[in-house]
């Protein structure tokens, strides 16, 4: 099973230098074993500090050596897919291969107006995912890109340096939508992430299995993540202090409990038949919760 840490800007515990915390972070999961290291792509929550996204993934690109990177995810509407293209592909230089290229159609209302993006309606998001796939996919594994569609249009658009990572940086497209996001999974995307329990998870699945051969595509190909939170204490009264703590957390799915429960509650999540588990962490930044995890949650799991 593949362990992916999102390391939530919104909600850190930290103080001081946001990028301090961030870093320190990712230095210990870069140590500590885990596959990958997620930054959301977000620009405001209120007050709330929130540091950009791509900006934060260049400079870990530049000092981890070991865990993959990505946006957990980049909102379509937010750059041009061309553009995006080329950020993830410089991401990979940078990092010598380790990209991978997480993309959604953005669903934060406060940011568009406050930012001044066109929020538009879902099917009009859906329809700029659809595009953007199509185009970033090209830009990552041809040398030459060209594309007219409803909303964005390329020309002849040259990906220079191209990607290390062969065949090309994974391309994973983020999201529950079952008539429109996990039909573009099936016809664009190495991976998906979908949020819920192992039973919505498992019915999620499902849907998608069905959009693959559809689409004429093998489902073993798509590796499916979940996305959620994490408590990890060592007894359950640790526990149940994070919860006191953190309630915030469980305004979708998570896991709180000691590692040999989260262990059973993520074989759940296997059987179901997700294969990674890409997770916030709201007590990550204290830095012994992700050392836990780590030496006594992953081992049990990854070769599953």
């Amino acid at each position: 099973m593949h362990f992916g840490l999102q390391q939530s800007n919104l909600r850190s515990s930290a103080t001081g230098n946001r990028w301090d915390a961030v870093h320190a972070v990712a230095q210990v999961c870069d140590e500590e074993g885990f596959d990958s290291f997620w930054i959301p792509d977000h620009f405001q929550y209120g007050t709330t500090p929130v540091l950009e996204c791509w900006v934060t993934l260049g400079a870990l690109a530049a000092t981890t050596g070991h865990i993959q990177l990505g946006a957990l995810v980049s909102g379509v509407p937010y750059r041009n897919p061309a553009l995006l293209a080329k950020m993830g592909t410089t991401l990979d230089v940078i990092s010598h291969g380790r990209a991978i290229l997480g993309i959604g159609s953005a669903w934060h209302r406060e940011e568009f107006d406050a930012y001044g993006f066109d929020f538009g309606t879902t099917a009009e998001r859906g329809g700029r995912l659809d595009e953007a796939a199509q185009i970033i996919r090209s830009m990552l594994s041809q040398q030459r890109t060209s594309f007219v569609g409803r909303y964005y249009r390329v020309h002849e658009a040259i990906n220079e340096p191209q990607p290390l990572r062969q065949p090309h940086p994974p391309l994973l497209i983020g999201g529950n939508g079952e008539r429109v996001t996990l039909r573009l999974v099936a016809r664009y995307a190495d991976m998906c992430n979908v949020t819920g329990t192992p039973e919505e998870a498992r019915r999620l699945f499902a849907v998608l299995r069905q959009h693959c051969a559809e689409a004429g595509r093998a489902y073993e190909e798509i590796t499916r993540t979940t996305l959620g939170w994490c408590l990890i204490g060592r007894t359950d009264a640790e526990v149940a202090a994070k919860r006191e703590r953190f309630m915030a957390q469980e305004d979708f799915p998570g896991i709180a409990g000691t590692p040999q429960q989260i262990v059973a509650r993520l074989r759940e999540y296997a059987a179901a038949g997700s294969q990674g588990f890409l997770f916030s962490m709201p007590d990550g930044p204290d830095l012994e919760p992700l050392r836990l995890f780590a030496r006594e949650v992953i081992p049990a799991l990854h070769t599953l």
